[in-house]
């Protein structure tokens, strides 16, 4: 469950139909890493979206390998 403090780095563009929100990683005031997972059980993956960038994953660990070369602030604390 997302924190509701965290909505606020939300934008309409999320396709919250498709995509189930993990986790929301604040970079600043204005800015956070979303991480999603898809909600299409005969297509799994992940997306990281930040800034308006969507990056898509075939598994939580090349997401994360991802999110850890980019060296984006806090790390994520889903579980895999």
């Amino acid at each position: 469950m997302v924190n509701k403090s965290l909505l606020k780095y939300l934008w309409k563009g999320l396709d919250f139909n498709r995509y189930c929100v993990v986790e929301i990683i604040p970079q600043d005031s204005c800015n956070a890493v979303i991480i999603m997972k898809s909600n299409d059980k005969t297509n799994p993956h992940w997306c990281l979206q930040y800034r308006g960038g969507g990056h898509y994953f075939d598994t939580a660990q090349q997401l994360l390998n991802y999110y850890n070369k980019r060296e984006f602030k806090n790390s994520p604390t889903f579980m895999l």
